[in-house]
C-alpha cells in the first residue's frame, strides 16, 4: 500500500512539473506571428469561402503628415446625445419622428407596435425602409377607410431615425378604387399628426429594446451626412438633403458645442462664427501645456463657414475669416463638431 501510494504521488509530481511546460503565457505570441501566401485556389473553383477573413480597407484621405504628428483633440460629445431621445420636428409643413437609434433598431421596434395594435401591414420591404399598411377604421370616423405608409431612413445626426408617416383615405367600401401611393402629401393632415404621436409615444416607451433586425441592415440607403477629407485637398461635410433644410440644421449645429454665430447670409451661403471649446478657460491646461494643437488653432477667433448647393446635395466648409485655408487637422476636428451636432 505504501508503495503504491507512493508511485501515485511520484506521477503526480512529474505531471505537475511537465505542466509548467505546457501552460504558458501566450499574450506576446502575435507579436511573433509571420506572414504566410493564401491559399492556392485550382482555376475553375471558387475561392470565396477561403478569402481574407479580416481585410484592411484602404484610407479614403490622409489627414495627418507622414513625418510630423500632432496629437489631435478629444472631440466634444454631441450635445444630441442627453437631449430627448424621441421627438416629432416639422420643417416646411412636414413632419417626422427623430430618434437617435439606428434604422436596425427602429425597424422591428416599428413592427411591433403595428402587430401589437391590430394594425395589418400589406406590404413590407425592409432594404427600403417601408411598411404599408391595410385598410383601417377609427371609432370616430365609420364613413371613412384609412391606410398609412411607414418610412424608416437614417437621420442626420449620428446614429439616429427619421420615421415618416404618410396617410390616404378612401369612402367606406370603396377601398378598391383608392388611388395608388402617388402622393407626397397626406390627405388628412390630422390623422397623420395623431399616428405619428401613437408612434412616438410607443417608441419611446420602449427605446431601452436592443433587438436589432439583420434584414435591415441597409435600411433607408445610405448615410446623409458625411464628413470627407481627401487626399490633397481641403476636407468638408457632405449633406444629402436640400439646401434651406441643410441651412438650418448646419445653424442649429453653429449654436452648440463651442461655436456662437456672429453673422449669416443664406444668400451668399455664409455663416461668420467663433469657435471657444466649452469649459476652457485662459489658461491652458494639463494636456495644453504638454501639447500642440497647430498654429491655425486659436481659440476664439472668427471663422467662415462656406455652405453651398452642389450636385450630390450641400457642402459644408471651414475657413479663415478672411477666406484662407484652415489646416487639414484643424478643419476636420472643427467640421467634425459641426458633424456631431447637426439635427
Amino acid at each position: 500500500m505504501v508503495k503504491f501510494g507512493l508511485g501515485v504521488s511520484l506521477i503526480c509530481a512529474s505531471l505537475l512539473l511537465s505542466a509548467c511546460g505546457i501552460f504558458q503565457n501566450s499574450d506576446k505570441d502575435y507579436l511573433k506571428a509571420e506572414e504566410i501566401p493564401p491559399i492556392a485556389v485550382p482555376e475553375g473553383k471558387d475561392s470565396t469561402s477561403v478569402g481574407q477573413i479580416y481585410v484592411i480597407p484602404e484610407v479614403d484621405g490622409e489627414i495627418a503628415d507622414a513625418q510630423v504628428f500632432e496629437v489631435p483633440r478629444p472631440q466634444p460629445v454631441s450635445k444630441n446625445v442627453f437631449e430627448e431621445t424621441v421627438k416629432i420636428q416639422t420643417f416646411s409643413g412636414r413632419r417626422w419622428i427623430l430618434i437617435n437609434k439606428p434604422p436596425t433598431e427602429i425597424w422591428p421596434r416599428l413592427r411591433n407596435i403595428l402587430n401589437r395594435s391590430a394594425i395589418p401591414a400589406q406590404r413590407v420591404d425592409a432594404a427600403g425602409g417601408i411598411i404599408e399598411t391595410g385598410w383601417v377604421t377609427f371609432r370616430d370616423d365609420d364613413t371613412r377607410s384609412h391606410r398609412f405608409r411607414f418610412t424608416i431612413e437614417p437621420g442626420i445626426p449620428p446614429n439616429s431615425s427619421e420615421v415618416r408617416i404618410l396617410q390616404m383615405q378612401a369612402p367606406a367600401g370603396g377601398e378598391d378604387a383608392a388611388e395608388g401611393w402617388s402622393r407626397s402629401t397626406s390627405q388628412d393632415p390630422e390623422r397623420e399628426q395623431e399616428m405619428m404621436k401613437l408612434i412616438a409615444n410607443s417608441l419611446a416607451s420602449d427605446i431601452s429594446s436592443g433587438t436589432v433586425s439583420l434584414l435591415a441592415q441597409s435600411i433607408g440607403g445610405e448615410a446623409k451626412v458625411e464628413v470627407v477629407v481627401p487626399k490633397v485637398a481641403d476636407p468638408y461635410i457632405i449633406i444629402k438633403l436640400d439646401f434651406d433644410r441643410a441651412w438650418a440644421s448646419v445653424l442649429y449645429s453653429l449654436s452648440r458645442g463651442g461655436f456662437s454665430v456672429n453673422d449669416q447670409n443664406q444668400l451668399a451661403g455664409e455663416v461668420e462664427v467663433n469657435y471657444l471649446p466649452e469649459g476652457d478657460t485662459d489658461e491652458p491646461g494639463f494636456f495644453g501645456r504638454l501639447f500642440s494643437w497647430g498654429d491655425d488653432a486659436v481659440e476664439g477667433q472668427p471663422y467662415l463657414v462656406l455652405i453651398s448647393r452642389i450636385e450630390q446635395g450641400v457642402e459644408v466648409r471651414i475657413v479663415q475669416r478672411d477666406k484662407s485655408g484652415v489646416t487639414k487637422t484643424y478643419a476636420t476636428e472643427l467640421l467634425k463638431i459641426i458633424r456631431s451636432n447637426l439635427s
